[in-house]
């Protein structure tokens, strides 16, 4: 299905293919002067935990968004269980489309990432009957790009990662993954193996203490207000060490009945609003139609109204539900707005008693494509 998603690729000249392929076999090709780099670095977890893939750029880049895609090993893993880009200096607005074991994501930001840390993460499941010591490789496929600087979609030559099962101490989640959240916070870090002998070390913030309190818990609390999402967190067990980024992993209570938009996971690292207005809505026709994608990143419910505008700004519809703490939503507007589809040039403006994530996308269901919009506050 996601295949079709690839159409559009800015197309690779033969001496880059070359070169792509012979990285896609597992050889780390010295790449041509001038050409984009990025490496996954080597994991290490046990057996039924988690963890967390890492696509780095190995020098200051300036990417402003990608349609990075990739495949995996169903033998060694489980389906993916989150996704996250990064947007240090902006916001940005993603999808994955999950077609079994591949997966397309596409994503665009207000700003060029230049910072050091991952581009994206991805955290996948391992499965609990892999043995002990097995690896399998974590690549992405030869014709992803990314929009680097002012050249428009590129491809890049990305050195592969291996994943091995070792080891006892894993990271699965932080709560909360993302928000500026006031000193005396305390941020809870759930995965296995922890025991009062594990270090826990937070990098880009002063902490004001650390707690060991199950095996599969960890806390730390924050001496200043802190902005969790991309917080770069290490538990170093007695076999091995892990590092994780944090980032908001919401949960999914509602499903859209568009297969497209089903399999479709959205990834947020937009700034949280309490007011957003979302792009007018296009002239759709077929398979064509705009989704919202919505998530409570708060540890309490919130109400959320949406309001639908006509061209001219009359209020045509409006309705309230009401998201649970970590919620995350992606449905078609008509799924939210009681059937109504927003008509050609319309508005929906999303307002929430507590700031929230919010964007759109535009999906079609016959060219199985979805390209996120972020709302008008954040352009």
């Amino acid at each position: 299905m996601t295949r079709s998603v690839l159409k559009g690729v800015t197309a690779i000249g033969a001496a880059m293919a070359a070169t792509l392929c012979v990285a896609a076999k597992g050889v780390d090709p010295a790449p041509a002067p001038g050409v984009l780099t990025m490496r996954i670095p080597n994991e290490a977890a046990p057996a039924g935990a988690m963890v967390q893939m890492k696509v780095t750029t190995t020098e200051v880049t300036p990417i402003s968004g990608g349609r990075p895609n990739f495949a995996y090993d169903t033998a060694f893993f489980e389906s993916a269980a989150g996704f996250a880009i990064a947007a240090p200096n902006g916001e940005a607005a993603g999808a994955a489309i999950v077609d079994g074991a591949h997966v397309q994501v596409i994503y665009r930001g207000t700003s060029r990432f230049t910072a050091d840390y991952p581009v994206m993460t991805v955290v996948m499941p391992i499965r609990a009957d892999v043995p002990r010591g097995t690896r399998t490789r974590f690549a992405l496929d030869p014709s992803s790009t990314w929009d680097f600087g002012t050249a428009g979609p590129t491809p890049a030559v990305v050195s592969p990662g291996t994943v091995r099962v070792d080891g006892t101490t894993s990271i699965a989640d932080v709560i909360p993954g993302e928000g500026v959240w006031p000193a005396g916070t305390v941020v809870r870090v759930l995965g296995t193996g922890f025991d009062a002998r594990t270090s826990l070390k937070v990098n880009d913030t002063p902490i004001a203490a650390r707690r060991f309190v199950s095996p599969t818990e960890m806390q730390f609390v924050l001496a200043r207000p802190t902005d969790i999402r991309g917080l770069r967190i290490t538990a170093s067990g007695a076999t091995n060490s892990v590092t994780y980024y944090a980032y908001m992993r919401g949960i999914t209570s509602h499903v859209s009945s568009r297969p497209l938009l089903a399999s479709t996971e959205p990834i947020f690292a937009v700034a949280q609003r309490t007011r957003a207005t979302l792009a007018p809505a296009l002239a759709m026709s077929g398979s064509q139609y705009e989704a919202v994608a919505l998530q409570n990143p708060n540890l309490t419910s919130v109400s959320v109204r949406l309001s639908l505008h006509d061209a001219s700004g009359t209020l045509v519809h409006e309705t309230v539900r009401t998201l649970a703490a970590r919620e995350r939503l992606a449905l078609e507007a008509s799924e939210l707005l009681d059937g109504i589809a927003p008509p050609a040039g319309s508005t929906i403006v999303v307002t929430a008693s507590r700031a929230i994530d919010v964007f759109s996308l535009l999906c079609d269901e016959g060219l199985s494509t979805v390209l996120p919009v972020l709302p008008l506050e954040a352009r």
